[in-house]
């Protein structure tokens, strides 16, 4: 499964999280734009409305005969400066008196109040304007008099974009800002769901109790559900183990005296069969796989007790691994005598101590050396090393048979399975998976590999040196 369309918490939150606040950001956003728009706009219109006021009280002060385009010379230093507008004005009254820009006094606009200005857009000269008019009585004049101020509105749409540019950019800071801290937050408040992956993990190293319960007291109140169900989990699935566990060494014990007898049985028709060849290969063929049997109800047994006692089974003894190998060959030898195998230790004189158990060391051995035996060919030899580095001490048994192909040697480590050849030898499909079982209790490394010639199998079971403990 794509791990970026599972499921996330996290990723959960962190959207639940800082979706509102982009919402938020948004509306925002758009009321602070109306506001922006509002206030640039109320700004610009006071300083027509000034310019405007400038106009109106030039030309009561100058009188009717001196109404022209000098009167707008105030108004154009009020609104001058740095700007990219550009201005008209006029003076208009209903009887066809104009002074100023005749096309902004044609306009055709709503009628001009009486001593209150008002502002209205419109279209000069295809230019988008501003206009604020408003209407006066000046002496000299029978009718009032219309006053148009007009301003195009580059200063303030450049004006409103510098603002909202100003406005994103913070939004953008304060959505990053959110953004971040509530991930933070997220992986801090995560934290314990971690602590108790953690701890789940750190179970999966030999010698650990995989099916204790999980403390709740340090559990977040929303994780105590999760961390029950799990805790209810693990003695199911621990009761279940144990009661297979227990089926396996039961059954394995209660066979193990009829398969006595039945091996027994064999062997008193073999002696009364001599001279009779066709039943005596019968005979050996039914011997031969009672003896399988007792092998694999004997492993079924060892592999029980393994997982049964993996927690009390004192793994911290001093164990000579040498001796070790040594005495494993020498209850092989007959064995190996009985297929013509040849068995060499390679061992040096001094002691080799490593840390474990030796009734387990001893049945990893047992298994590997039983394993080179039983696929060397006739006429082959099975060698044993004890070799010793800095922090290790390791054992390689090789052997000259058909070997393990490399894409199988990580499968054969499974119970019960065995490599699909012609040229396989039968087996039960354990002795392997015990070896593994033992070494990952001891904290050990058991590999599979080629020999040096290239043809065999070396089977390489690295454990932990002896270290005495000092006492105060």
């Amino acid at each position: 499964m794509d791990a970026s369309a599972a499921p996330s918490i996290r990723r959960r939150l962190l959207q639940n999280m800082v979706l509102p606040v982009a919402v938020l950001a948004i509306v925002f956003g758009i009321g602070g734009a109306f506001l922006i728009h509002s206030v640039v706009s109320l700004t610009q219109d006071r300083l027509l409305d000034a310019a405007l006021v400038s106009i109106i009280d030039r030309a009561t002060a100058r009188g009717p005969a001196h109404l022209d385009n000098t009167v707008a010379q105030g108004a154009i230093e009020i609104l001058g400066g740095e700007t990219d507008d550009t201005f008209a004005f006029c003076i208009s009254d209903d009887a066809g008196f104009q002074r100023g820009d005749r096309e902004l006094c044609a306009l055709d606009t709503r009628p001009a109040p009486l001593g209150r200005i008002t502002h209205v857009p419109a279209d000069l000269s295809d230019n988008q304007v501003r206009i604020a008019m408003t209407s006066r009585t000046i002496e000299g004049f029978a009718r009032p008099l219309t006053f148009r101020m007009a301003e195009t509105l580059n200063s303030r749409l450049n004006m409103e974009a510098r603002m909202l540019v100003v406005l994103v950019f913070f939004e953008a800071v304060l959505l990053s800002a959110a953004a971040i801290l509530s991930y933070l937050a997220i992986l801090r408040g995560l934290l314990p769901l971690t602590e108790i992956s953690q701890e789940l993990l750190g179970r999966a190293p030999p010698g650990a109790i995989p099916f204790a319960r999980i403390d709740t007291a340090r559990v977040p109140e929303e994780a105590v559900d999760l961390v029950s169900a799990i805790n209810t989990l693990m003695e199911r699935l621990d009761e279940t183990i144990a009661g297979v566990r227990d089926f396996t060494a039961d059954a394995s014990h209660q066979l193990r005296s009829p398969l006595g007898g039945i091996k027994l049985h064999l062997e008193l028709l073999e002696r009364q069969a001599i001279g009779q060849d066709n039943l005596l290969a019968t005979l050996g063929e039914a011997q031969n796989g009672v003896t399988r049997l007792q092998r694999t109800l004997q492993q079924l047994i060892v592999l029980a007790r393994v997982d049964a006692k993996s927690g009390a089974v004192d793994l911290d003894q001093r164990v000579d691994l040498a001796r070790l190998a040594a005495d494993v060959l020498a209850e092989h030898v007959p064995k190996a005598l009985n297929r013509n195998v040849d068995i060499v230790l390679d061992a040096p004189d001094d002691p080799i101590n490593v840390t474990g158990n030796p009734l387990l060391l001893r049945e990893i051995i047992a298994n590997l050396v039983d394993n080179a035996i039983a696929h060397s060919a006739e006429g082959g030899c099975v060698t044993v090393r004890v070799m010793l580095d800095a922090t290790t001490g390791t054992i390689a048994v090789e052997d000259e048979g058909p070997g393990i192909p490399e894409e199988e040697r990580s499968r054969v480590f499974q119970r019960f399975y065995q490599i699909a050849r012609g040229d396989a030898k039968p087996g039960s499909g354990l002795g392997l998976a015990i070896a593994r079982r033992i070494a990952d209790l001891h904290g050990g490394l058991i590999t599979l590999g080629e020999t040096a010639s290239g043809h065999g199998l070396s089977a390489r079971l690295s454990l932990r040196l002896f270290q005495s403990k000092s006492l105060d």
